[in-house]
């Protein structure tokens, strides 16, 4: 049986890819500002009294939670635009590039006003972009379609 030919499904896998380079890149940036936060992490729990919590675990839990974010939001926004993809009747492939550099110049210029480095703005817009040729290799609308079928249980 031919494999539905989904472009949310490969909007998802592509997304994925996003969500992997963008949680690599959020915890560069994180180590690159490591120092300040263990500063005024330090002082702000030296006010509350609180002495025995060791602000590297701090430090490691919210890296571990940035990944988990960015990697939820590279998956999400890819799959919505596989749904707008297939939306929109499967456009040319400038519309599905335009999408993904409007999410990407927006998504990297809230970066670099984050960590105020240009150059990680851009890498999260050259993350973003990767997205385009992932989908490509991924939807292959020459597979056939067969979602007007039911599926059956273990169908994939």
């Amino acid at each position: 049986m031919v494999e539905r030919n989904d472009p949310a499904r490969a909007g998802v896998k592509a997304g994925r890819v996003v969500g992997v380079l963008t949680a690599a890149l959020a915890v560069v940036s994180l180590l690159e500002a490591q120092g300040s936060f263990y500063e005024g992490m330090t002082t702000l729990l030296g006010l509350f009294g609180i002495d025995w919590l060791p602000v590297s675990a701090l430090f490691w839990w919210k890296a571990l939670l940035t990944m988990i974010v960015r990697y939820t939001i590279g998956y999400v926004v890819g799959s919505l635009l596989g749904v707008l993809y297939d939306w929109l009747d499967h456009p040319p492939l400038p519309v599905l590039i335009g999408s993904v550099l409007l999410i990407g110049v927006v998504d990297g210029s809230l970066a670099a006003v984050d960590t105020r480095s240009l150059l990680i703005g851009g890498a999260y817009l050259l993350a973003w972009l990767c997205y385009a040729p992932a989908f490509l290799w991924l939807y292959d609308p020459d597979a056939g379609d067969d979602r007007s079928r039911p599926r059956r249980l273990g169908d994939s």
